[in-house]
């Protein structure tokens, strides 16, 4: 995932891709990226997410709309925060840019407190999305408790 994410090795899409591929039974027909930045998708080459969404749609043969969402305001990198700042730094981060469909599928790479998804989420359904399904290649496990994180 790193060098995916990190080291421009785009070409691991199809790989990542297929990994999240093999665990969707019903697809959603639409599949939109986490929007990133265009600052920060300049500063790395591409948006990793949407990469990786374009794809998943060829894999599963459904429509990849990365337009659908948009990232209106620059914000710090989530890596690094703890969950409360996570969500704070996310305020107002969004915005809907494109006819949403009633069931549509969010493509992330990694999960790790779910602020990003969150705020995704409560903008889509206040847009009158229906049903979200959240397609990632990896999940940060929640924090067991008597466990120092």
């Amino acid at each position: 995932m790193h060098r995916f994410k990190y080291q421009r090795q785009y070409w691991l899409a199809d790989e990542l891709a297929s990994l999240i591929a093999t665990r969707i039974d019903e697809p959603a027909s639409v599949i939109t990226p986490i929007p990133m930045h265009w600052r920060r998708r300049m500063w790395r080459g591409y948006n990793h997410s949407q990469v990786l969404a374009r794809s998943l749609a060829k894999q599963l043969n459904v429509d990849c709309e990365p337009n659908l969402l948009k990232r209106v305001r620059a914000t710090r990198q989530q890596k690094g925060l703890d969950r409360q700042s996570r969500l704070t730094n996310l305020d107002n981060a969004f915005t809907v840019s494109g006819t949403l469909p009633k069931r549509l599928a969010l493509v992330d790479d990694v999960v790790t407190t779910g602020a990003t998804l969150s705020q995704v989420c409560d903008l889509l359904r206040s847009n009158g999305v229906k049903h979200i399904d959240i397609y990632c290649v990896c999940r940060t496990p929640p924090p067991q408790a008597g466990r120092k994180n």
